[in-house]
């Protein structure tokens, strides 16, 4: 892929700021289904293993590797071929939020199936924003990217696994589903005053993507196994926690407005400090440092959840959110380099998606292995996982900066 006239670094903030927004949008919606839904309905008496079987919503983030080349090859708008899939998904996403808008009633299966279109729909979204992405930002930005990426989520996130739980519990079904169709809406316009930096794509679409393409090349294969380790450790640290603090007695709109809202601020701030970690200090060392502070936090929820004391556990869940996301965006920062090339959708998605769905697999069950073994178990095994996922991902970083990511 050749880009045209590469900008200069200060005329990129405009596109990072509209990219931004749609990736907090992604997270709004990523959080309402990982991190909304799980513990409204433990306190309503549901069990472990059926809660940990409802994360298959979150299958379709995990697939987008199956449609992503038709994302690099298909250009529905000829000047803007990215942007022409984010604005019809966001405007699908909204739409359904509308309809489960009015569906508090609905029958599980139909609400299910309402929530695998939106699955999809964002899915899709965030594989075409990704390789938009990869393929305009500068590589000089490409640390900033990763940051406000991760911090982007964190917004969502806070919007949409806490103030989400507590919307629902004071305003009602009807009026959060619109507020978050209205979000969508809202995240979605700003991008279409950067279609310029989508044009400058020179050849896209012009050759069939290769599916299999990244698993001839050594290097990425490494790295996609490396990836989807992290992935399967952090998930095991993160889907669970607001389900043990219900467990410890901690009322819903209590875990809601602390964990729900806290721990993705926590997460903001960690992912901003990580552009500056990784240009200072390098890949390698800024991921020993947030792994350090995961095992921190994991510590903590064990230990609450053995000696039943909710305010560590509740430490322990903010925390642990600081050090994944401060993980994850030196880890995005360097896939925007790693999926450079002629299909950058693709490659991208089969990066994340790959990832992703191992990691929902996981989640599943590991599910039912926290209902057999308890929480400080569970906590304790994922401490050791987070060692030597830690120590696998640092070996596929050098110590070098930001900057230099290719």
């Amino acid at each position: 892929m050749k880009v045209q006239d590469t900008p200069s670094s200060r005329t990129a903030g405009p596109l990072l700021a509209s990219t931004s927004l749609l990736y907090a949008a992604f997270g709004m919606i990523y959080g309402v289904m990982q991190g909304g839904l799980p513990p409204v309905l433990r306190a309503r008496g549901v069990d472990l293993t059926a809660i940990g079987w409802s994360f298959i919503i979150l299958v379709p983030f995990g697939l987008t590797f199956l449609w992503a080349p038709l994302i690099d090859w298909f250009k529905p708008i000829r000047n803007a071929p990215k942007i022409g899939w984010i604005v019809p998904m966001q405007i699908l996403i909204a739409m359904i939020l509308l309809v489960v808008a009015e569906g508090e009633t609905f029958p599980p299966a139909v609400l299910m199936a309402l929530g695998l279109i939106i699955a999809f729909a964002a899915a899709t979204m965030d594989v075409a924003l990704d390789a938009l992405s990869t393929s305009s930002v500068p590589p000089h930005r490409r640390a900033a990217a990763g940051g406000l990426k991760v911090a982007s989520l964190a917004v969502g996130s806070i919007i949409g696994g806490g103030l989400f739980v507590v919307l629902a519990e004071n305003l009602g079904w009807i009026i959060t589903f619109r507020l978050c169709a209205g979000a969508s809406v809202m995240a979605t316009l700003p991008i279409l005053l950067n279609w310029r930096w989508d044009s400058r794509v020179e050849g896209a679409g012009s050759a069939h993507p290769d599916l299999l393409a990244i698993f001839r090349d050594p290097d990425l294969r490494g790295k996609l196994a490396r990836l989807t380790l992290a992935s399967c450790v952090m998930v095991t640290l993160l889907f669970f926690n607001r389900i043990m603090l219900v467990d410890l007695g901690i009322p819903v709109p209590v875990i809601g407005l602390i964990v729900g809202m806290g721990a993705p601020l926590a997460g903001l701030v960690a992912a901003v400090a990580a552009v500056p970690i990784l240009r200072r200090m390098g890949a390698s060392n800024g991921i020993l440092i947030f792994t350090a502070i995961c095992l921190i936090a994991c510590a903590a929820m064990g230990i609450g959840a053995w000696r039943g004391e909710p305010a560590l556990a509740v430490a322990g869940a903010v925390i642990v959110t600081a050090g994944t996301n401060g993980f994850f965006a030196i880890i995005c920062a360097a896939t925007l380099g790693w999926a450079q090339g002629s299909q950058p959708a693709t490659d991208y998605a089969l990066l994340y998606g790959v990832s992703r769905l191992a990691a929902t697999l996981v989640a599943i069950a590991v599910a039912r292995l926290a209902a057999m073994i308890g929480w400080p178990l569970f906590y304790a095994g994922a401490a050791c996982g987070l060692v030597v996922m830690g120590t696998l991902v640092r070996s596929a970083f050098t110590e070098r900066r930001a900057s230099s990511m290719q």
